[in-house]
């Protein structure tokens, strides 16, 4: 089984924040009513890459940039910020997190098997649903791949401050 993602989740105002300076990425939900996802596939990535230049990965992730973090930084001034990631294939590998709330940090980017998401998904405001963790509250399990997230209709924001 594979599940491989990178996203922001933030509150709608720092989600629009977000899809502007991701090249105006599409927000989703999933199951979450508060909380929306930005996915950051290639034309995300690649629009921080061309906006801002290149910049090395962040310890082992495979896709937070250190300038993709100062953008989850900037953008949580809007609201609280998380960024996740999952890189998981027959059940090894990994997942990551960092969260920002008002421009400062309250989880450092973080890797591990398992925890690192529920953790910043908590710091910035989301409780777990009876029965559940963060990550499926969320509903982060129902989706393997940022394609699974892309399938989904798009939400239609008003324009963060």
């Amino acid at each position: 089984m594979v599940h491989t993602i990178a996203a922001f989740v933030a509150k709608p105002p720092a989600a629009a924040a977000l899809s502007r300076a991701l090249g105006d990425a599409p927000v989703f939900r999933l199951k979450h009513a508060d909380f929306l996802v930005v996915p950051i596939g290639d034309d995300a990535f690649e629009a921080i890459e061309v906006a801002q230049g290149t910049s090395e990965l962040t310890g082992d992730f495979w896709r937070l940039t250190a300038n993709l973090a100062e953008v989850g930084r900037e953008c949580s001034v809007h609201g609280p910020v998380a960024y996740v990631e999952t890189d998981y294939f027959g059940g090894l590998g990994g997942q990551g997190a960092a969260a920002w709330i008002a421009g400062k940090p309250v989880l450092a980017p973080t890797i591990d098997e398992i925890g690192p998401i529920n953790v910043a998904l908590r710091a910035i405001g989301l409780a777990p649903a009876a029965g559940l963790d963060e990550f499926d509250t969320l509903g982060l399990g129902l989706v393997r791949g940022l394609d699974a997230i892309d399938e989904r209709t798009p939400e239609t924001l008003d324009a963060a401050p």
